[in-house]
């Protein structure tokens, strides 16, 4: 009995976090001004060089309670340095503890010279963060040796805005 006393006050706790509500809509029905974004600076890539923008779901095993699982939706993008789209990558769902990636080459960025630049984005797509927590890093590789040249961690993190009127002074 007393296992079960805990796990109900553990329900009731978590049903009491503000959002959890709307945390467990569909993806697709999340307003996009709520969708969690992590954004790298600049990085570097030579002639032979591999842009790779990784991605693992910190959360390794279900919740030990019974509520509706929403999907770790992430989608994966990488961008030259005017801003341009090379590559993007959605996921379904990544499971826990699974990772991902997406790959951009030089020869991805159309952009004339040996040295370019580019950044990465990572938007998640569920902010429950009992299945979906979300670390990446934006690492650049030498594409003959494999052998990493760069690495960054630790992204900006965009949290949802909330916008609302000011109220109008009316005297």
């Amino acid at each position: 009995m007393p296992r079960r006393s805990g796990i109900l006050i553990y329900t009731a706790l978590l049903c009491s976090v503000p959002g959890i509500n709307r945390a467990q809509e569909a993806p697709s029905q999340v307003p996009a001004a709520s969708i969690p974004t992590l954004s790298f600076g600049m990085i570097g890539l030579d002639m032979v060089g591999t842009a790779r923008l990784n991605v693992v779901n910190l959360v390794r095993t279900p919740p030990p309670i019974l509520i509706p699982q929403v999907p770790c939706k992430v989608e994966l993008d990488l961008y030259d340095g005017q801003g341009k789209l090379i590559k993007q990558k959605t996921i379904a769902n990544l499971g826990y503890g699974q990772a991902d990636f997406l790959d951009a080459l030089r020869s991805d960025v159309a952009t004339s010279g040996t040295h370019v630049e580019v950044s990465g984005v990572v938007k998640v797509g569920s902010n429950q963060s009992l299945f979906c927590n979300i670390s990446a890093t934006l690492e650049v590789f030498d594409s003959v040796s494999g052998t990493t040249t760069a690495i960054l961690a630790n992204p900006s993190i965009s949290a949802p805005v909330l916008v609302s009127p000011l109220p109008v002074d009316r005297k």
